[in-house]
């Protein structure tokens, strides 16, 4: 058995096989998953897991160069768009159609039980040297 980190086998797969500027996405329950990306659903119920709980563990396993999320978020979210200049102060920002465009090019999305607007990010991967 793993001693830390991400338990959730097929995941833990997906995350080792992103190289560099690969992208994934955390998404809230409610965000259209277009056909193409590889698709992992933790949703369990509304709220569960929640999207920055992901979002916690995922950047503690990635490298990450760049983010992505919807404009949108610090007018409908601004709890969760608090939270994410906290994390990643550089979050590049794009209207949420442009955002939705987007997730088609990802190589993973990752599906949360979030149930609040917008809280949805896409994450460039990075290398570590």
């Amino acid at each position: 058995m793993k001693r830390g980190g991400i338990l959730h086998a097929e995941l833990s797969a997906a995350l080792a096989r992103l190289g560099h500027t690969d992208e994934l996405v955390i998404a809230d329950c409610g965000l259209p998953i277009p056909d193409g990306p590889k698709l992992i659903d933790l949703a369990f119920s509304f709220g569960v897991p929640t999207f920055l709980d992901v979002l916690d563990g995922l950047l503690r396993e990635l490298v990450v160069e760049s983010a992505l999320v919807a404009s949108e978020m610090s007018a409908a979210n601004p709890r969760c768009a608090v939270a994410m200049a906290e994390r990643l102060p550089e979050l590049e920002r794009v209207d949420h159609e442009e955002f939705k465009r987007r997730v088609s090019g990802a190589k993973l999305v990752v599906r949360t039980g979030e149930a609040s607007p917008y809280a949805n990010i896409l994450l460039r991967c990075g290398v570590p040297f």
